[in-house]
């Protein structure tokens, strides 16, 4: 019998295979995650000192305007936004271009050397709605 292969097309804008996923994922660890971002965790993780028991999908809609967890919507409407932008920088006035340059620089210094990344919270301290979106 001929098998039939399926292959994901992954060069389709986001906006064509528009489809967002609410997950779950528990794990063990060998060190304390506290105060750790998901990198950190993850790092960890991929050196042995860890590993995932549980991945789970709990929801998957269709569309933007589907998701009920607002700031995720926002998150991911302003990250399609900032494609968008990216994609069609060269359509934008150079005035425009210069100020998100500026502006890119300007958020670097600060990420970099004044706010540190938010730790995740766990689910004991935090209700799953009520968490923050791993960035």
């Amino acid at each position: 019998m001929a098998q039939r292969s399926v292959a994901f097309q992954n060069d389709q804008p986001c906006e064509q295979r528009e489809k967002y996923f609410s997950f779950q994922i528990r794990g063990w660890t060998d060190f304390d995650p506290m105060n750790k971002t998901l990198a950190k965790i993850a790092a960890g993780i991929d050196d042995a000192n860890g590993f995932l028991t549980l991945v789970e999908v709990l929801k998957v809609e269709d569309n933007l305007a589907s998701i009920e967890d607002e700031e995720a919507r926002e998150c991911f409407a302003n990250t399609l936004a900032a494609k968008r932008l990216l994609k069609n920088i060269h359509e934008l006035p150079k005035k425009v271009v210069e100020e998100l340059r500026s502006a890119l620089k300007t958020e670097e210094v600060i990420s970099d050397k004044i706010v540190p990344p938010e730790p995740i919270p766990l689910l004991s301290e935090a209700n799953a709605s009520n968490a923050k979106p791993w960035l």
